[in-house]
């Protein structure tokens, strides 16, 4: 999707913005005009940001769109203010929400599931979201890896086909935004937050600000305080192994075992195999190893379920409902590409002439990660990297997903080696009660440790793993107030109990 863009650019280089705010550019300009960003740490890196009315997304916040430039490479953001902003402070909280996929837009996030405003039925326009995640805490909406959404390479350039060089575009991009856009959240706890693939993603970005932030820490910092990973792919093997169990036992909200006997004891054959050639890939990451070793758990186990799947079949996202539409069984998916495509969202975004259609989810990035080892290798020794340095860290979990099912996360969090693994084993999950439709319900079960890790340091860094009933892969989406509720308590140090 690209419409032809004059790019009038207000161009501040070479300094820091201490108290003031990005140069507003009046929402009523649709012409392309963008306020223009150089980078004070690369030359290489800029950003260009124009401010939005409620048009296209119905909220009554300030809100901004553009794009980060990393020499070939342009990642689109949508940000927004938080409903509950304080003034002039510079340590107001941020958070960021990447999808997965690979190769999922986070428009999709934003538009169908925690934006501060949802996609319409007809694909016309959006409606106020009263559940939006960014009641809490500002958030940005980021399309990456290049290539994806309404982000983009120039012509004849590679796209990133793993999650570490995703990383260190997007650690650019977050460090020029708090300290150079808005400086209100300069030293501000800032939140990284995703679903799905972006079990990959968020472990990967945030070793890369921890580790930045120490090797350079003159640089301007991204204080990131903690990560909340949503029915994460974060480690491939377990997710396999949860193929099994979320199929041929009984879960919360299905009393029945989904599969028969006999197609059963096939998965449970094949699952030694498949859990060993995983755990080579592991050992040793090479994209030849890894594509053999996820052939053969699909062929024994993943595509038992899988290859049902699709429109009018089963639904990898929520195994209690039929698929409605091909990929992503929903239909609200459609509703948001055809809104963006519409001749008006480009306009009013500003979208370059090298967008020729916003697509929700990219081929190219897909089949760009397919040639590494990215999608077969596990990201839980980033994971441990994190909370060896005092990140915080939120795992939850929709229990009727499948694609990365509760079952799964459960194995790998009480699998890995950290200093709080045997006080984390030891505690059973038990309820956690919110509120739907004005009622408290049991909205699913949750156990939580704090533990010191570093020695001499009073600090306790959280590492928490909560399950949500009734719903599956996108819980803002199935269960919005609950998971509006959940972020709040995480957000501002409340238990779930």
């Amino acid at each position: 999707m690209k419409l032809s863009l004059l790019l009038q650019a207000f161009i501040v280089s070479g300094f820091a913005l201490a108290d003031s705010q990005v140069p507003i550019v009046e929402p009523a300009s649709h012409s392309g005009e963008f306020a223009v960003f150089q980078s004070q740490v690369s030359p290489n890196h800029s950003i260009r940001v124009k401010r939005q009315n409620s048009t296209l997304c119905n909220t009554p916040v300030d809100q901004y769109t553009g794009w980060l430039d990393v020499g070939h490479k342009h990642l689109f953001f949508w940000y927004f203010k938080s409903e509950s902003a304080s003034a002039k402070a510079d340590d107001e909280p941020l958070g960021l929400w990447l999808t997965g996929g690979p190769g999922g837009s986070s428009m999709l996030g934003m538009f169908q599931e925690l934006g501060p405003c949802l996609i319409n039925e007809h694909g016309n326009g959006t409606t106020y979201n009263p559940y939006g995640w960014n009641k809490e805490t500002a958030f940005i909406f980021l399309d990456q890896p290049a290539g994806v959404g309404f982000s983009y390479v120039d012509e004849g350039e590679a796209i990133p086909g793993d999650s570490f060089t995703a990383a260190a575009d997007m650690h650019l991009f977050l460090q020029m935004f708090v300290s150079q856009l808005f400086p209100e959240h300069k030293n501000g706890p800032v939140v990284i937050t995703g679903e799905s693939y972006a079990g990959h993603y968020l472990p990967a970005l945030g070793a890369q600000i921890v580790s930045q932030n120490l090797l350079h820490p003159k640089q301007a910092q991204v204080h990131l305080k903690s990560l909340a990973i949503g029915n994460g792919y974060v480690s491939p093997l377990d997710t396999a192994y949860g193929y099994w169990e979320t199929l041929c036992t009984t879960n919360p909200g299905v009393k029945k075992p989904i599969f028969n006997e006999t197609r059963c004891d096939i998965m449970a054959t094949n699952l030694p195999r498949c859990m060993s050639v995983s755990k080579t890939c592991y050992d040793r990451p090479d994209p030849a190893i890894c594509a053999a070793a996820a052939q053969v758990c699909w062929d024994g186990v993943v595509k038992w379920y899988d290859a049902e799947s699709g429109a009018g079949g089963r639904n990898r996202f929520d195994i209690t409902r039929p698929c409605e539409i091909d990929d992503f069984c929903y239909p609200n998916t459609l509703w948001i590409q055809d809104y963006l495509n519409l001749p008006s969202s480009f306009d009013a975004l500003g979208v370059p002439k090298e967008i020729k259609k916003f697509e929700v989810a990219s081929s190219a990035v897909s089949d760009a990660f397919d040639l590494t080892d990215d999608l077969s290798i596990g990201l839980v020794p980033e994971v441990q990297y994190l909370l060896a340095n005092q990140i915080d860290l939120l795992i939850y979990q929709g229990n009727l997903d499948l694609a990365c099912n509760t079952a799964g996360t459960k194995r790998w969090t009480a699998n890995m080696p950290w200093k709080g693994q045997s006080e984390f084993n030891s505690i059973d999950l038990k309820p956690w009660k919110s509120t739907r439709d004005g009622k408290e319900v049991v909205a699913g079960a949750w156990k939580e440790v704090n533990i010191k890790m570093v020695e001499g340091d009073e600090k306790k860094t959280r590492f928490a793993l909560v399950t949500i009933d009734g719903s599956g892969h996108m819980v803002p989406q199935d269960q919005p107030e609950v998971a509006l509720d959940m972020l709040s308590r995480w957000l501002n140090g409340k238990l779930f109990a």
